[in-house]
């Protein structure tokens, strides 16, 4: 970790030539299992670790030393799977991002041509479920790193939550990167809609980009650029609830012109997924996001929690590149 941050470079040559192993073996290996690792650990270790500290209770330094080796271990884990990826090369150009400006209108625009797109998946089939997202998320993935190289790599397949769910929904998260087993898990609770962007997004952490804006972006790409057009779908859903809630706080009038060409489907399924998370904005949901905000700033990306909303600025920024100029 401490090299991480100092020598130039290490990190991103930990992440190609390290962190890529661990990931073709280690997550090799939970990806054969069909649940998630990670969820079976948290629900199986607050029994397996007070029993064995009960065990050593007449032993305390032996009980001591359980913990702080458990502790230890846990730590290790995460410097190996984690750590050190939140200090590697950026995917996208940051200085390009920080200098980034856009007017009304360009974002109007980019949000007509949104409608034009869900219109276009108006006839996409109902979204996958189960092994079939699983699949379809790493396929995605992949066929995204023929053009960019840095995503090349094994994927294993990410595993909807079961016993979680309701917790994790309870906290606003929608998925999360399991360091200690290598698992890209999403909330299976959540509306389908969202479920193959945050496959791809998951996943695109165990490419070693823990940035959440970038994440964001790549999980974007992927729903985009899919040969699955219920992915496809997704993407374009996504892109309205970022940008057109960017639009709809900027000038309203213009954002209720634009929501009328919406189709019927889109605004349905877009208000779906707002009404299941607005109704989870609890106590719980409150802390869940100041830790994660904490944790964000500790480990270098100083927006925190806001880094999530940085998808607008980048998939406006691909438009003017890769679309408008076309």
């Amino acid at each position: 970790m401490i090299a991480s941050k100092n020598i130039t470079g290490f990190a991103e040559w930990y992440s190609v030539n390290i962190y890529s192993l661990i990931t073709a073996t280690a997550g090799r290996l939970t990806g054969t299992v069909p649940f998630s690792v990670a969820e079976a650990a948290v629900c199986i270790l607050p029994i397996i670790i007070p029993a064995d500290i009960i065990r050593c209770r007449k032993r305390l330094r032996s009980a001591f030393l359980h913990i702080f080796l458990i502790v230890s271990i846990l730590f290790f884990m995460y410097a190996a799977n984690c750590g050190v990826n939140y200090h590697r090369i950026s995917f996208v150009d940051q200085e390009a991002l920080s200098g980034a400006k856009f007017t009304e209108d360009q974002l109007a625009e980019f949000c007509e041509y949104i409608t034009g797109r869900t219109e276009e998946c108006e006839s996409a089939p109902e979204y996958p479920q189960g092994t079939e997202l699983a699949d379809a998320a790493r396929l995605s993935m992949k066929k995204l790193s023929e053009n960019h190289p840095s995503l090349r790599g094994y994927y294993p397949a990410p595993k909807q939550l079961s016993i979680l769910s309701g917790a994790f929904s309870a906290m606003g998260v929608s998925g999360i990167y399991s360091p200690f087993t290598v698992e890209a898990n999403i909330n299976g609770e959540m509306p389908d809609m969202e479920k193959p962007f945050t496959a791809c997004h998951e996943l695109s952490h165990l490419r070693g980009y823990m940035n959440e804006g970038e994440a964001n972006y790549i999980g974007w790409l992927a729903c985009i650029g899919s040969d699955d057009p219920s992915f496809n779908r997704s993407g374009w859903l996504i892109a309205w609830s970022y940008a057109g809630g960017t639009l709809r706080r900027i000038d309203p009038e213009r954002y209720e012109k634009l929501l009328k060409k919406l189709p019927s489907y889109a605004v349905s399924e877009t208000e779906e997924n707002r009404m299941f998370w607005s109704s989870h904005e609890t106590g719980a949901a409150e802390v869940q996001d100041r830790v994660n905000d904490a944790y964000l700033k500790a480990n270098g990306q100083k927006e925190g929690v806001q880094s999530y909303g940085m998808l607008t600025t980048l998939m406006l920024m691909y438009y003017l590149d890769h679309i408008s100029s076309d």
